[in-house]
């Protein structure tokens, strides 16, 4: 037991800049393929202290101090200023065909009656409803909302 301690010692002194950088872009390419944003900032933590051992010669349990609390704090920072903007931006209405139709022009195929009608969406009819006036056969209309399978329109 006590040869096992000494080689662990052994490997955690020997610890250098370039086994750091090493260990950091292993952590990097482990990121790329899990693309968690988590693994980033112990890569980065890692990649500073290689740096950092390269100018100043530190002992192992410093290095190890040092990592732990650059991967703490970029985590922290990371989670809370880096995630939220790689989240953002409008939400897409790729695989939202409703959501995809506001804005689109569509015709009535038979007069509305009580504000609810049908129209032609491309090869598809769909429920119609609208709020103000009515709509006749053939008059082209604008979908402004979606509310279940049903189309809010007004005139175009």
């Amino acid at each position: 037991m006590d040869n096992d301690v000494n080689i662990l010692v052994q490997m955690l002194e020997s610890m250098s800049g370039t086994k750091w950088l090493v260990i950091g872009v292993l952590l990097l390419i482990l990121e790329v393929v899990t693309g968690t944003t988590y693994i980033l900032w112990p890569a980065v933590a890692a990649l500073i202290v290689g740096f950092i051992v390269f100018v100043l010669p530190l002992g192992w349990e410093m290095q190890f101090f040092l990592f732990f609390i650059l991967s703490a704090v970029l985590l922290v920072a990371g989670h809370k200023f880096v995630r939220p903007r790689l989240q953002g931006g409008e939400p897409s209405d790729l695989n939202d065909r409703a959501r995809s139709m506001v804005g689109m022009r569509v015709k009535a195929i038979a007069d509305f009656e009580t504000g609810t009608g049908r129209v032609q969406v491309g090869d598809t009819q769909w429920r119609a409803s609208i709020d103000e006036g009515t709509a006749k056969e053939g008059q082209e209309l604008r979908v402004v909302s979606v509310k279940g399978t049903t189309l809010q329109v007004v005139p175009a």
